[in-house]
């Protein structure tokens, strides 16, 4: 018997995937997961519980099996020291801002203050309103527009003139990472870096590994979400170097603010990150000369596109920065087109502009050919205020090049789906 509604059903999943199958991805938000990090999301590991926390096995009651399980924390922790240097890593936590959530609950009370990245500089915007919902204080941190980084000498005058309990750096708009070992962190002072744009890039030494700026007493946590520049299933990942702030959350986030630890998509995070320790050089290099590339071609198309230090960008990001009524009218057309884009109103892009990311386009090995053609379509979807069947079709052609790249051989993928599977 057919259930109700199933041809509703059939024809979204047909719309969902033709969409998809013509999008032109240039969202700095979204990469593509390979089948290889995929194996574990179809296992019976979806359905395991897990109690506690990832320092130690905690044998009270917990499940039968569990203790089996947690090894899948141990071979986390193992990829994590081996890629960031880390000698604490958690991925319980279901995203970038579950992660964040969790941490501002177990580190800090009602009353406490902190600093915080403001939107104008391309902080995430969830941010404060989860401070305030927590009765936490913020302070936005100062910021040098003409240099793209934090005001470090203003920061440094707050925290020895105040009581700082934390500070939050989250910035969801990045195209340079910010020189946090400026910050003169107070002994007490619990500084978080959400990396989630640039985890990837952190692991793979394209851009410097802020956790090799911190003494391991000192208390700072990189963390993020991994689907970014990371290209693996949806995590939290917590990585710290002081045990002893590690300890403050490690039993906090499991079982008291979660329960289903998702260990399916630990274990995809385990194999993103061993895809990412063979090819991940290449594939980060790739995304950040694209972006570079693409930023240089644009530029002789007369976009404005935003230059900091010597280059375009050094992330995955370039923005393009645009009067609002015509970064309205371009963002329209993108949409149009299956061209995926964000608009954005921060003052960071001089008050309006796009933002393009290069991390899901260079995962099928696109290179300079490719740029000039995403340039060109770029350049005729602003130039043209009718829809054109001429850019459709070209971008149609572009879409046919999806091939994924940057991943591991057959022979591997069928031994770790065979022991998942049939074992």
């Amino acid at each position: 018997m057919k259930p109700e509604y199933f041809e509703d059903l059939i024809s979204l999943c047909a719309d969902i995937s033709n969409q998809e199958n013509k999008l032109l991805p240039l969202c700095a938000a979204e990469n593509v997961a390979s089948p290889f990090s995929k194996i574990p999301l179809d296992t019976f590991l979806q359905e395991k519980y897990i109690m506690g926390g990832v320092m130690e096995y905690q044998n009270h009651s917990n499940f039968v099996g569990s203790k089996k399980l947690f090894k899948i924390y141990e071979l986390l922790s193992r990829q994590c020291n081996k890629l960031y240097g880390c000698k604490y890593a958690d991925a319980r936590t279901l995203s970038g801002v579950n992660a964040v959530m969790t941490l501002l609950m177990s580190l800090f009370s009602a009353g406490d203050t902190i600093l915080i990245s403001s939107e104008e500089c391309g902080g995430h915007g969830s941010m404060p309103k989860i401070c305030q919902r927590l009765g936490i204080k913020t302070i936005e941190m100062p910021y040098n527009y003409d240099l793209y980084d934090f005001d470090y000498c203003q920061i440094n005058e707050i925290l020895n003139s105040q009581k700082i309990e934390g500070i939050l750096i989250c910035l969801s708009d990045i195209i340079i990472m910010p020189q946090l070992n400026r910050i003169n962190l107070p002994e007490d002072c619990v500084l978080i870096f959400d990396a989630t744009q640039i985890l990837g890039l952190i692991a793979t030494k394209s851009i410097e590994n802020p956790l090799k700026w911190f003494n391991n007493d000192q208390k700072f946590i990189l963390m993020g979400a991994t689907h970014k520049t990371l290209p693996g299933p949806t995590c939290g990942l917590i990585m710290t170097n002081n045990l002893k702030l590690a300890q403050q959350f490690d039993t906090l986030i499991n079982p008291d603010y979660l329960r289903n630890s998702q260990l399916h998509h630990i274990f995809s995070l385990i194999l993103t990150l061993m895809e990412l320790e063979i090819y991940g050089e290449k594939y980060c290099n790739a995304v950040i000369n694209n972006a570079n590339i693409l930023g240089n071609i644009l530029t002789t198309y007369d976009f404005k596109v935003i230059k900091v230090l010597h280059q375009y960008t050094y992330t995955h990001q370039i923005f393009l920065s645009m009067p609002q009524n015509s970064a309205e009218k371009f963002y329209n057309r993108c949409l149009d087109y299956g061209v995926s884009i964000n608009y954005r109103t921060k003052y960071i892009y001089k008050t309006c502009g796009l933002r393009i990311g290069t991390q899901e386009i260079s995962r099928y090995g696109w290179d300079n050919a490719e740029m000039l053609i995403i340039a060109e379509i770029l350049r005729d979807i602003r130039d043209n205020n009718s829809f054109s069947q001429d850019i459709s079709d070209r971008i149609n052609i572009l879409s046919t090049k999806k091939q994924l790249c940057y991943t591991i051989e057959k022979e591997y993928f069928d031994i770790i789906y065979n022991a998942l599977h049939y074992s």
